[in-house]
């Protein structure tokens, strides 16, 4: 009777240890879900350059130090560029919004000002035509062509026209910029291969950025059928400024998604920075249009003109995300 008493508390401790093995392994196994899980809510492939723990930034403490995002969320109430994120976990810091400003500051002095100072250069380079012997023997008509796509740069750069245009693409990059913040940030994108791909930019946005860069586009078309017209104003030496991107809805949209929603920390190139005006784009900015850009510093989500993304989370419905004017 002792031996199978034995053999049954035997039997009962065994099953009992199997028992705790297996929640162990389980919980073992959840928690390596949740912390992996939580670990990759601040690592958008947007933003990798600034992941927490790239390689150099832990021992580098000194004042070059490049800031990161957080390497969790993190419960901030000082942010002042994305303050919707205040009081709630987020991936930004007080201290990253270096970062973010300084990306800011490189579409809104260098990347997009710069394109309105190149159609400033080459409409110089076409009036340089002017004092060569082809204008010289010209017809009257290559004359009058000439004139005319002379005359259509007016409208191009003329702030009246363009400064409304400007503020849409400028409140898009603030809400992509203010994005990095999203510790969900993977429901809004499409990745392959580790990659963001896609960001699924709500039509309503493509509606908003066309409605305030309509007239711009017309201009911007109407110059360049001018060019396309005139044999004298082709011989400038200076190239055509690429203004495709404003001829419809369509193309600004890709044009916005692919420049600034996947590479919403782009820096600018050579040619950006060689042709970006001391200020405001192509140094034509009115009063307004720098007391519009000095807010917009101080507030990335306080620029009119929501930038919304919608996303399909991988069920049936959808959700669509206010990024400017979230919170």
């Amino acid at each position: 009777m002792a031996n199978g008493l034995r053999r049954e508390t035997f039997v009962l401790m065994s099953s009992s240890s199997i028992l705790f093995g297996r929640y162990c392994s389980r919980l073992l196994t959840l928690l390596l879900v949740l912390g992996g899980s939580l670990d990759d809510q601040c690592k958008d492939t947007l933003f990798s350059a600034h992941w927490f723990g790239q390689a150099g930034s832990a021992t580098n403490q000194g004042p070059d130090r490049v800031a990161t995002l957080n390497s969790i969320p993190t419960v901030i109430t000082g942010l002042t560029l994305c303050p919707q994120y205040n009081g709630k976990a987020s991936c930004c810091s007080e201290k990253f919004e270096e970062v973010q400003a300084k990306h800011f500051n490189y579409f809104k002095n260098m990347i997009l000002p710069a394109k309105l100072r190149r159609v400033i250069e080459h409409r110089q380079s076409i009036l340089d035509v002017e004092h060569t012997a082809a204008y010289q023997v010209a017809s009257k008509t290559e004359s009058e062509q000439f004139g005319l796509a002379v005359e259509r740069f007016d409208p191009v750069l003329n702030p009246n026209v363009h400064a409304e245009c400007w503020s849409a693409l400028m409140a898009y990059v603030a809400g992509m910029n203010c994005f990095a913040c999203r510790p969900d940030w993977s429901s809004y994108v499409t990745q392959s291969g580790g990659e963001v791909v896609w960001v699924h930019v709500d039509p309503a946005v493509c509606a908003d950025l066309w409605a305030r860069c309509e007239r711009f586009g017309e201009a911007a078309m109407a110059l360049e059928q001018a060019i396309l017209d005139s044999p004298l104003a082709k011989q400038a030496k200076l190239p055509v400024e690429d203004l495709s991107m404003f001829a419809d809805q369509q193309a600004i949209c890709r044009w916005m998604h692919d420049e600034v929603a996947l590479h919403p920390f782009q820096q600018p190139s050579e040619r950006d920075r060689e042709a970006a005006p001391a200020s405001g784009p192509g140094s034509e900015s009115t009063q307004q249009e720098e007391q519009n850009e000095e807010r917009s510093s101080r507030s990335l989500a306080a620029r009119s003109g929501a930038a919304r993304l919608l996303v399909a989370t991988g069920e049936e419905s959808t959700k669509v995300l206010d990024v400017m004017e979230e919170g």
